[in-house]
């Protein structure tokens, strides 16, 4: 999305519903993130309050964006610094209704640039991401009133597997055998204990202060998930770097803090593996959806590496 399909007067103006004053438009300023998650945005600068993301929402996400943002709100409140919640408009809702679209705007937080591949070597991102987790699941069950709990994995790599044998049924061979593999997930899911979770936490959803996690971005797939989702879906995306490095470095130590912890137990342990190899799936669909054949053929030959290797990585993480 192009940071000018925000007017000026409109971003002003929308601005100010939120209290803010002497408004800059800062159509120079780059936004991290995905710009996929909103029609558009822009950096809006107030001389009192400093830099923020003006958002213009696609339909139907006001409930859903509030929710998320209440959740947040707590979480800061309650000492987790590293998120970056919204800031409320004059009427006390952090989504503004205004000339037919939904709004909302949050602090623009500058960041370091992340080294890749090379920050998978770095142990103190992990334990600093680690760290993230951990309060995250501290403050939870405060935060997570009014958040579902209704995503289904199992259902997720079911519906993906109907798509792929209807549009691309020559990734079965590889992608049906990682599905039987994990369906141990099928009957426990509904059964593993949750935890509020960011939804989508990897590397690139983190602003970065050198290697400590300055501030957590786009939360709007946060909810209760099983207490090892985020974990998984970090490993997966760090992996994805260079395979060898899940078993050292930042992976390692990221492990070795949530152990320390106690968000990773002796109890919940056993689903690392099969949630970490499961939301390879949500990979899978985004490379399709872009028709990425690449980044797909990529996907596959990881799936197919790390299903090979499960023993072995279960082995070096959970002792």
């Amino acid at each position: 999305m192009r940071h000018d399909q925000i007017p000026e007067n409109i971003a002003v103006e929308t601005s100010e519903e939120f209290g803010l004053s002497r408004i800059l438009v800062r159509h120079d300023i780059a936004i991290p993130g995905s710009p996929e998650r909103c029609v558009a945005r822009v950096v809006v600068a107030d001389d009192s309050a400093g830099l923020w993301v003006l958002e213009r929402l696609f339909p139907k996400q006001a409930d859903r964006r509030e929710s998320v943002a209440r959740a947040m709100a707590k979480l800061q409140a309650g000492g987790l610094g590293t998120v970056p919640a919204y800031r409320p408009s004059r009427q006390g809702s952090h989504v503004l209704r205004k000339g037919g679209w939904d709004w909302q705007i949050g602090p623009y937080v500058p960041g370091d640039r992340l080294p890749q591949p090379e920050y998978i070597q770095h142990d103190e991102r992990g334990r600093s991401l680690a760290s993230f987790i951990t309060g995250l699941q501290r403050l939870g069950p405060e935060a997570s009133a009014g958040l579902d709990a209704v995503f289904s994995l199992p259902e997720y790599m079911d519906d993906l597997l109907v798509t792929i044998s209807k549009n691309r049924p020559e990734l079965l061979t590889v992608v049906q055998p990682v599905r039987e593999a994990l369906s141990e997930l099928d009957e426990a899911w509904d059964e593993l204990p949750r935890s509020l979770a960011h939804g989508d936490f990897h590397p690139l959803n983190v602003i970065w202060k050198g290697q400590l996690v300055r501030s957590v971005i786009d939360w709007e797939f946060c909810g209760l998930r099983p207490e090892l989702y985020d974990a998984a879906n970090m490993l997966g995306c760090t992996g994805s770097e260079d395979p060898k490095f899940l078993a050292s470095g930042l992976a390692r130590a990221f492990l070795v803090e949530l152990r320390q912890s106690g968000v990773l137990t002796t109890a919940n342990g056993r689903w690392l593996f099969p949630l970490f190899l499961g939301l390879r799936f949500a990979w899978l669909s985004e490379w399709l959806r872009r028709s990425d054949d690449q980044m797909i053929e990529m996907e596959m030959a990881y799936m197919r590496l790390l299903l090979n290797n499960r023993s072995d990585l279960e082995r070096i993480w959970l002792s």
